[in-house]
C-alpha cells in the first residue's frame, strides 16, 4: 500500500503544495494549490458542468446538497484516481465547506448520506498504492481528499461514524505508524499526510460508537510515542484522541507517564489568553470536550480539578459564547460526582450562581447541561434531600434508561412493550434538563429499570444522574445492549459484572432478545399487575439516560432487601479514612492506593459481593484489581469479620 519515499524528498514540485495548518484556516499554501488548478474547473457532473467558484457561492441550501450529492455520484464512477477530474471535484466539496459555513453540518451529513466515506477511503487506498508522492497528479487528489475529509468529519458526526465503518481508522492509523513517514516527518507533505490522518482520527474518536474499531487496530498504541515529539500540534492531537478512546485499565498509563490532564488544561489557558482563543487550532470548547471524556473516569475527577482547571471554567461560564457554556457545564456536571470536587465547586466563589443564571438559558443544551451540574451541587440527587417526592407509591411502570445515540432500539422495545400491556416511562423529545425533577419521581415508582448499555450511554452525565439516584433507591434493573462487539468498562463494567443481559444491538433477531426480556420482566409493569392505576402510558423523561454508579457503588448482585439510612451496618459508616487504617490494620498496606476512594459503603457492597457472587468478586480482584493471591486472601478474611 504505501511506497517508498524517495520520490516525497526528491519532487520538488509535489512538496512546494504548502499545507493547512488547521482544519479551520486557509493558507497560503492552499490558496496557491487552488490557483494551480483553477484552470481545471470543467469536470463534467451528470451532464453538466461544475461552475466557477463564484457562480457557486450564493445558491440556496437545497441546490447546494443536490450539487454535493452529485459530485460524490460523479466521485464514484472513477476506477483510477490520480487524475485532474479526482482533485476538481474534491476541491469543488471542500470550497462548499468554506462558503457556507452555517451549513456545515447539512453538508457533510449529506455527502455522508450519498456514500462519501466508503468512496474517499477507496480513492486514499487506490492513491497510496501509486504512491502519494509520486507526482503532482497523485499527490494534488490526495491532498484535497485529506483536506476534505478532515473539514467534513469535524462538523459531520454521521460521515465520522461512516469513515469509522469504511475502514478510515486502519487507514489512518497505518499512516501515523508508517516508519518511512515518521522518519520523514520533516517534509512538509509528510507531516500533512500524519496531520490530517491523526485530525481525521480524533474526529472520529468523538463518536462513542467508533471506540471498537481503534482498539482493533491498536490506534492507543501508535499513536502514544506522538505525546513525547517535539511538536505540540501533533501532541495535542495525540492526547485529545487518546482522551477519547483509552480504555479504562490504560487510564493510569496514560495520565501518569505522558501528563495528559496537566498539558490539556494549560492548552485550555492559552487558548483563553490567545487573541484568536485557540491554541494550535483547537478552541476552549474543543479541548474541554476532551477534558470531560477524561472525567468520565472517576481517577480523574480530582486530578483534573488539582491541574487548575475550575478558574478556567469560570472564564468560559462567563464568555459569550454559548457552546462553552454548554461544554464546561457539562464538564462540571461529570466532574461533580466526586464529592471532594463537588464541594470545591460549591466553594468557589460565584461558580454556582452563574450556573443559575445559564439554567436560564434559552440556548436547550445550555440549560439542561447547567440544570444537571446544579441538580447534583445541590444534593437533589440524594433521597434525603427536600425535594418533595411523588406522591404515588405503586410501582407503576417501567422506566427506559437509554442515551439518546440508542433511540432506534429504545423505541423498538418501547412499542412491543406497550403492545404487551406494559406502562412505560421514557423521554422520546429529549427535554433533558428541564425533566430533572420528573426523573426522579418516574424513578421513584418504577417496577424496573431498563439500563441499555453502550458506549455514549457510560459518557452521558445524565445517565450518571439517573444512575446514582437509581441506585439510592435500590431499584431492580435489567441490562440491555444496545451497541455491536461493545464491552462495557469501568463502572459500567462493574454494574453489568455476572448479571444476565439482553442483547438488542442487531447481533440476534429482535424477537428472541425481546422475548426473554419479557420473561425476565415477569410482568413487572404491567398494567393488569398493578394495585395503582397509573394517570399515563407514557411520560416525558431526560434523554440521555441510564443506571449507573460509582465504582462498586455499581454491584449487581446487591442484596434484594438492603439496609435503609436507619439501619445501616455500622462499619458502613467508615469514612475514606478510616477504610485506610482498616486495610493498614488487616496487613493490606498494597491495597490501600487501590482503595483510596472506598468508604464504608462501598466496601459493605464489596462484602456483600463476596457472599452473593463470589466467583465474580475474586475475578475483579484479579483482574480489575491485580491483587494476588495472598492479598485476596487477607481482603476476603478481613470482609468477613465485618458486621
Amino acid at each position: 500500500m504505501y511506497t517508498n519515499l524517495q520520490d516525497a524528498a526528491g519532487n520538488q514540485s509535489a512538496s512546494k503544495a504548502a499545507l493547512s495548518s488547521s482544519n479551520q484556516n486557509k493558507t497560503s499554501g492552499q490558496q496557491q494549490m487552488d490557483k494551480q488548478s483553477a484552470n481545471q474547473n470543467s469536470t463534467e457532473v451528470n451532464g453538466s458542468l461544475i461552475e466557477d467558484r463564484k457562480n457557486l457561492k450564493h445558491l440556496p441550501i437545497e441546490d447546494v446538497l443536490e450539487k454535493v450529492k452529485s459530485v460524490v455520484a460523479e466521485l464514484e464512477k472513477f476506477e483510477e484516481f490520480n487524475k485532474p477530474e479526482v482533485m476538481q471535484l474534491q476541491k469543488c466539496l471542500g470550497d462548499f465547506y468554506w462558503d457556507y459555513t452555517s451549513h456545515r453540518k447539512q453538508i457533510g451529513d449529506a455527502i455522508a448520506d450519498a456514500g462519501y466515506a466508503a468512496i474517499t477511503v477507496r480513492i486514499l487506498k487506490g492513491l497510496n498504492t501509486i504512491g502519494i508522492f509520486k507526482n503532482d497528479d497523485v499527490w494534488f487528489p490526495t491532498y484535497y481528499t485529506y483536506n476534505t475529509t478532515w473539514n467534513y468529519s469535524d462538523c459531520s458526526e454521521l460521515l465520522a461514524r461512516n469513515l469509522a465503518e469504511a475502514d478510515a481508522v486502519r487507514l489512518l492509523t497505518l499512516n501515523c505508524g508508517h516508519k518511512p513517514y515518521l522518519n520523514a516527518v520533516h517534509s512538509k507533505n509528510v507531516y500533512y499526510v500524519i496531520k490530517a490522518s491523526m485530525s481525521i482520527l480524533h474526529n472520529i474518536a468523538r463518536n462513542p460508537t467508533a471506540k471498537t474499531y481503534f482498539k482493533e487496530n491498536k490506534t492507543s498504541e501508535v499513536i502514544m510515542p506522538f505525546i513525547t515529539m517535539n511538536d505540540d500540534m501533533l501532541k495535542v492531537l495525540a492526547m485529545l484522541t487518546l482522551a477519547y478512546i483509552v480504555e479504562e485499565e490504560d487510564n493510569v498509563k496514560l495520565i501518569d507517564e505522558t501528563g495528559t490532564i496537566k498539558n490539556i488544561v494549560q492548552w485550555i489557558e492559552k487558548a483563553l489568553d490567545s487573541p484568536k482563543r485557540r491554541f494550535k487550532g483547537f478552541c476552549p470548547m474543543e479541548l474541554t470536550q476532551g477534558l470531560d471524556k477524561l472525567a468520565v473516569n472517576d481517577g480523574n475527577k480530582s486530578r483534573i480539578i488539582d491541574e487548575g482547571a475550575i478558574p478556567l471554567f469560570m472564564k468560559m461560564l462567563l464568555h459569550d459564547d454559548p457552546r462553552e457554556h454548554s461544554v464546561t457545564a457539562r464538564c462540571i456536571w461529570t466532574l461533580s460526582f466526586d464529592k471532594g470536587v463537588k464541594q470545591k465547586f460549591i466553594d468557589y466563589q460565584n461558580l454556582v450562581p452563574t450556573l443559575e443564571k445559564l439554567a436560564d438559558s434559552s440556548d436547550k443544551e445550555v440549560h439542561k447541561n447547567a440544570s444537571g451540574a446544579l441538580w447534583i451541587l445541590k444534593g437533589e440527587i440524594d433521597p434525603t434531600s427536600e425535594r418533595p417526592k411523588s406522591a404515588v407509591k405503586a410501582k407503576s411502570h417501567i422506566f427506559i434508561s437509554y442515551s439518546w445515540t440508542d433511540q432506534k432500539q429504545a423505541k423498538e422495545i418501547l412499542d412491543r412493550l406497550k403492545a404487551e400491556g406494559y406502562s412505560v416511562w421514557i423521554d422520546i423529545e429529549q427535554m433533558g434538563g428541564s425533566t430533572l425533577e420528573a426523573m426522579a419521581g418516574a424513578i421513584e415508582n418504577a417496577a424496573v429499570v431498563l439500563v441499555c448499555m453502550s458506549e455514549k450511554y457510560k459518557q452521558s452525565p445524565n445517565c450518571r444522574t439517573e444512575a446514582e439516584y437509581t441506585f439510592q433507591l435500590r431499584k431492580d434493573y435489567i441490562p440491555l445492549m444496545m451497541q455491536k462487539k461493545y464491552r462495557p468498562d469501568g463502572w459500567l463494567g462493574l454494574i453489568l459484572g455476572a448479571k444476565l443481559f439482553f442483547d438488542f444491538s442487531g447481533k440476534y433477531p429482535f424477537e428472541k432478545s425481546m422475548s426473554g426480556l419479557l420473561k425476565e420482566l415477569r410482568g413487572r409493569g404491567q398494567k393488569a399487575n398493578l394495585s395503582v392505576e397509573p394517570s399515563v402510558d407514557e411520560v416525558d423523561g431526560p434523554s440521555e439516560v441510564c443506571t449507573t454508579v460509582d465504582t462498586l457503588k455499581a454491584n449487581p448482585h446487591r442484596s434484594t432487601h438492603p439496609y435503609t439510612s436507619s439501619a445501616v451496618p455500622g462499619n458502613a459508616q467508615m469514612t475514606r479514612d478510616d477504610v485506610q487504617k482498616w486495610l493498614m490494620g488487616n496487613q493490606l498496606e498494597n491495597c490501600m492506593t487501590l482503595f483510596n476512594q472506598f468508604d464504608g459503603r462501598l466496601v459493605w457492597q464489596l462484602k456483600e459481593m463476596k457472599q452473593e457472587a463470589p466467583e465474580y468478586f475474586y475475578q475483579c480482584l484479579e483482574k480489575r484489581l491485580n491483587l494476588g493471591l495472598i492479598d485476596m486472601l487477607k481482603l476476603a478474611a478481613a470482609l468477613d469479620q465485618l458486621h
